[in-house]
């Protein structure tokens, strides 16, 4: 019986081992999920439909409980009942520990084929980080999984700054352990993907390139600038006649 197992190649503390290698089960799509997924509308295009709505499903939910927490944890005198706040904070750190173990454990083996994990050994922590060798990603969960993973903790930032401008400072416990978690995975999960190594890396080069292109042509132009000024200078001064 033929196999769909990945290989994963595995780095431990960011440096590849290549002989270190994990066999993860059931990790390929088959034909029974790529039938499956024609009756999902927007999501025919994923091979794994329903991963996708869990990896958007806790994270949506969290945000939404918090956003809109206010009107659930209110006494109805326009205060905050402390009972409600203590509800709505606890139900919105276990909906992000949800969604952190989920990304963590399962969407990111089988929308990318990444998984990453640490391993105690006495006083030493060994942190693994393994990509699927040889996979054919789907573009539709590469773009859910990646755009998702970055723009939960840009998301969480922005939420960050809100409440410190409106000193909503016990609500702030929660969007601390947004940021922790969700910037646990998009480093972890970075650490293991060398396409987003690349893209970064990449990245990085052409902003340096830009940056220092703009400041070669802004020195070129003051250069200019400065040669016309003098010179124009120069022809306003009167030429000065000598008399013997």
């Amino acid at each position: 019986m033929a196999s769909h197992d990945l290989q994963f190649s595995v780095s431990q503390n960011g440096v590849e081992d290549p002989n270190a290698l994990h066999d993860s089960p059931g990790l390929g799509p088959g034909p029974q999920g790529a039938a499956a997924a024609q009756s999902w509308g927007q999501l025919s295009a994923s091979s794994h439909p329903i991963v996708c709505i869990f990896h958007m499903l806790f994270k949506g939910l969290a945000l939404f409980l918090y956003i809109f927490g206010g009107w659930f944890a209110g006494d109805g005198s326009g205060g905050t009942s402390g009972a409600n706040f203590i509800i709505v904070t606890v139900s919105c750190i276990l909906l992000l520990a949800a969604d952190f173990w989920v990304v963590k454990n399962i969407t990111g083996r089988l929308l990318v084929g990444l998984r990453w994990w640490n391993k105690v050994e006495g006083d030493t922590t060994r942190w693994i980080f393994e990509s699927a060798k040889d996979r054919q990603t789907n573009k539709f969960d590469k773009s859910v999984f990646w755009t998702a993973l970055y723009v939960t903790p840009v998301v969480w930032s922005g939420l960050f700054v809100i409440g410190l401008l409106k000193f909503n400072i016990g609500w702030l416990i929660i969007v601390v352990m947004a940021l922790g978690l969700s910037g646990a995975n998009v480093y972890g999960y970075y650490k293991c993907s060398s396409d987003q190594k690349a893209q970064f890396e990449q990245m990085m080069q052409q902003g340096a390139q830009a940056g220092a292109m703009s400041m070669f042509r802004s020195t070129n132009v003051s250069s200019v600038l400065g040669m016309l000024a003098g010179t124009s200078q120069q022809s306003q001064q009167p030429a000065q006649q000598t008399y013997v």
